[in-house]
């Protein structure tokens, strides 16, 4: 029987198919990070925030020109448990250092990594430009 030897090259075709292994391994990695670590998050009407981006700059200028200045402290609960619940308290001086009162005081807190954990409450007034609100 004669030996039955292997053409040059035999090999060449298996280069493409361990290629295209290697691309569906990489990116069946990818697929799995990008679904895995999404939070979901996204801009609400960001068509119309960008339509209001120079009104936006205009209030933040027209706000500086106030002069006011704002203090905020958060003081946690530390009875809770894991929430932690606490108070934030804010004071706000007008340009000349006098506490500004009786002002409509609306207090945002936004995680933008992650969806659910936004808060929004109202401030009551505690006297001499002092606001305060209770959250978890």
């Amino acid at each position: 029987m004669a030996d039955k030897q292997r053409a040059d090259g035999w090999w060449y075709p298996w280069i493409f198919v361990a290629g295209m292994g290697v691309v569906i391994i990489v990116n069946g990695i990818l697929l799995y990070f990008a679904l895995s670590t999404w939070s979901g998050l996204e801009t609400d009407d960001h068509y119309r925030k960008g339509l209001a981006y120079n009104q936006n700059i205009e209030a933040v200028r027209r706000q500086a020109q106030l002069g006011w200045t704002l203090d905020v402290a958060f003081a946690p609960d530390t009875a809770s448990g894991e929430q932690r619940p606490g108070t934030v308290r804010l004071r706000f001086a007008g340009p000349d250092g006098a506490p500004l009162e009786d002002l409509a005081v609306r207090v945002r807190f936004e995680r933008p990594t992650h969806e659910g954990y936004d808060r929004e409450v109202t401030a009551r007034y505690a006297g001499q430009g002092r606001y305060e609100a209770s959250l978890a």
